[in-house]
């Protein structure tokens, strides 16, 4: 079943809304144990850049490379947007390592993609639009 580019762009920026809501809230009550935002981080960024995987899978790229260019880059962007947003936000601050932490998440999330998603002929003609 083919599902069309529209919907999967809305789903991906549904998503990529809810990151933008989350990261607009005051956190300075939450206690979280050292380091446990970045693992937070990895995988919120890890799952938009699957959206993001399956929004370019709608279009016609040859390459694999521009691909996984696409999708990373425009993940790793958003990450650091939001981070850039979060410096005007009360009791939040702009961090570089936890930019790091979204651009890791992306670049897992690619290396998923092409593992179980691209090589995998029948998921490939389930879940993309080749």
């Amino acid at each position: 079943m083919k599902i069309h580019w529209g919907i999967k762009c809305a789903l991906a920026f549904g998503y990529a809304y809810g990151i933008y809501v989350a990261s607009s809230t005051d956190t300075s009550s939450v206690s979280l144990p050292n380091h446990i935002d970045k693992l937070i981080h990895f995988v919120e960024y890890g799952i938009l850049c699957l959206f993001v995987c399956w929004v370019v899978s709608s279009f016609q790229i040859k390459s694999a490379k521009m691909f996984y260019l696409l999708a990373f880059g425009i993940t790793s962007l958003y990450g650091m947007f939001d981070e850039f947003h979060q410096s005007f936000i009360p009791h939040r601050s702009a961090d570089v390592l936890d930019w790091l932490a979204d651009t890791a998440g992306a670049a897992t999330a690619c290396f998923l993609w092409h593992v179980f998603i691209r090589k995998n002929k029948a998921s490939n003609r389930l879940l993309t639009d080749r």
